[in-house]
């Protein structure tokens, strides 16, 4: 790691001056052993947020993106953008957190770096200083923390924020995009799946390999859409659980059935047509009620797995010049209603009797019945009859 020297010295001198910062022993698991550390208290102005906190991950990246720069803890103007975005997740639990604290004080201790940035209580540090603006007294501008090694590698600071925050006890404060982020950020120091799981406790090596899996699904899918590492648009429209359900019923699906890597794309490229309509249905108050629900993309699984349902969904499908909001969501109708069809084959008489019912609500007078397509719909219909009215001479 990179320390910053100045402000580690400022902690090593007030370390030395101040034998009352060193307050007990705390257990933590370090590279793999489980040792007992000593804890002291720091004063706030000898600590920096953690700009790769993965709680906020996504978050800020929508800021810096707004900004047109990174964020960065050491200038102080950064530092208010930090707190912001720690104190916005999810703000009742960090009202309710901000109560007991302020009720009880602080119960276990952080972690900081040998230099001072903090790797786990930033939301406290970030409360602590509200805090103290409240009741500027003294008493809320220390955080207790164990302070870590300067030898301790990418990987070990990975798997010690990852055991701290992401096992699935203790994850309730990530977001399902943050945590995606957070496990990718493992993988990019180089850890293997099975590290990863390890690291987080009751995880398997499998969920780590299909959260990375849907990750680059989510990806592809900003991408595909012009809105590159937008995450906080799945967010936002509340999308992930889509993106389990695109894996579960159309990838694992086309997988099972040997479906090609072109097609298997093409299927993947569908469905994200139905999940992009699905936000922007919800963003259209008169289509809210009738929007795509991440239940639709199942049935989506289920019309890919039939040949002549698959076509009847693409063939309805728009080009993207002339696209509206809803009219996938309508292709998705219209190849269900395919779907139902056929699942009713031998179901002749519900059949013909949908149809006439169809046929007697159409509205003669409309100006939509006197078009041409109709028209030759209408001769396909008569042949059709045709054809089955013959099936009882024979």
């Amino acid at each position: 790691m990179i320390i910053n020297s100045e402000n580690a010295t400022k902690i090593d001198s007030y370390l030395k001056d101040n034998d009352e910062a060193e307050l007990g022993k705390w257990p933590i698991e370090l590279s793999g052993e489980k040792k007992i550390v000593p804890f002291y208290k720091f004063p706030l102005k000898l600590l920096y947020y953690n700009i790769n906190n993965g709680r906020f991950a996504a978050e800020k990246r929508k800021r810096e993106k707004d900004i047109g720069r990174e964020l960065n803890s050491l200038d102080k103007e950064d530092t208010k953008q930090i707190k912001d975005l720690l104190l916005r997740i999810f703000p009742d639990k960090t009202k309710a957190l901000k109560e007991d604290i302020r009720k009880k004080g602080q119960m276990e201790p952080g972690v900081i770096t040998f230099d001072g940035f903090v790797i786990n209580g930033n939301r406290r540090m970030a409360i602590f200083e509200d805090l103290h603006k409240d009741e500027p007294t003294g008493k809320w501008e220390y955080l207790e923390a164990i302070r870590l090694r300067p030898d301790i590698n990418p990987k070990d600071l990975w798997k010690l924020e990852a055991g701290l925050q992401l096992s699935k006890e203790k994850k309730a404060d990530y977001s399902p995009v943050n945590e995606l982020l957070k496990i990718k950020d493992g993988y990019d120091t180089g850890l293997k799946p099975e590290e990863i799981a390890a690291a987080m406790y009751d995880w398997t090596p499998e969920e780590v390999d299909s959260s990375l899996e849907r990750l680059r699904l989510i990806e592809n899918f900003l991408v595909y859409f012009g809105q590159e590492e937008n995450y906080g648009f799945i967010q936002e429209f509340g999308l992930h659980e889509y993106f389990i359900n695109l894996q579960k019923y159309i990838l694992k699906g086309a997988k099972k059935r040997g479906t090609k890597r072109q097609e298997i794309q093409r299927e993947i490229e569908g469905a994200f047509q139905m999940i992009f309509d699905s936000a922007l249905m919800q963003k259209d108050t008169n289509k809210k009620k009738r929007g795509i629900t991440h239940q639709n993309i199942r049935k989506l699984g289920k019309i890919y797995s039939d040949t002549y349902t698959k076509e009847a969904y693409f063939g309805e499908l728009p080009t993207k010049k002339k696209k509206k909001v809803g009219d996938v969501f309508e292709a998705f109708k219209s190849a269900e209603e395919t779907m139902d069809m056929i699942e009713k084959r031998n179901e002749p008489l519900k059949l013909v009797t949908t149809a006439i019912k169809a046929l007697q609500n159409i509205d003669t007078n409309s100006k939509h019945f006197i078009k041409e397509e109709v028209k030759k719909k209408l001769y396909d219909l008569n042949n059709e009859v045709a054809k089955l009215l013959r099936k009882f001479k024979n």
